[in-house]
């Protein structure tokens, strides 16, 4: 069953001395998957202090139907589960929405062979201050291509 934490505040808190403004400010949203619910729920209660919208599922088959429905900006999936794991989520997830590559993070307590190509991969126990660090980047870098693609397109346009 998937459950979803509640709406957060958004990300970025603004300060008084910003620039950004308010309608610009942005909430990240991810997807946890983990047959453990005690990692998943402490996974998921820290992300959503943060200011991440956070969907979980229990397994691979749940996660699916979530990236169904919703364009997450990360997904973190352990790798092992009893029904569906992550790397089955990675190649079915991906083939529904080819957006998702990179956006994804592995765990799992056992090194992984071969990590798929632009994923990243964490040992369990996780700390969560580096699971954090890397989702920044995940999101860095997609935001990143957005801006790109976006600049590329306006100088399309005007040449």
């Amino acid at each position: 069953m998937m459950d979803v934490a509640a709406s957060p505040p958004q990300v970025g808190r603004m300060r008084k001395n910003d620039v950004t403004r308010h309608s610009e400010a942005r909430v990240f949203s991810a997807l946890i998957v983990d047959d453990n619910f005690a990692l998943r729920g402490a996974i998921a209660r820290s992300l959503a202090r943060d200011g991440w919208e956070v969907t979980t599922a229990s397994d691979g088959l749940e996660a699916l139907e979530a990236v169904r429905s919703h364009l997450f900006d990360a997904v973190i999936t352990d790798v092992h589960m009893p029904r569906r794991g992550g790397l089955w989520l990675w190649e079915q997830a991906l083939a529904l929405r080819p957006e998702l590559r990179g956006k994804f993070v592995f765990m799992s307590s056992e090194p992984l062979p071969e990590p798929p190509s632009g994923a990243v991969f964490m040992v369990k126990p996780l700390s969560l201050a580096t699971l954090k660090s890397e989702l920044q980047g995940i999101v860095r870098r997609a935001e990143g291509a957005k801006v790109l693609a976006r600049e590329s397109q306006f100088v399309q346009h005007t040449a």
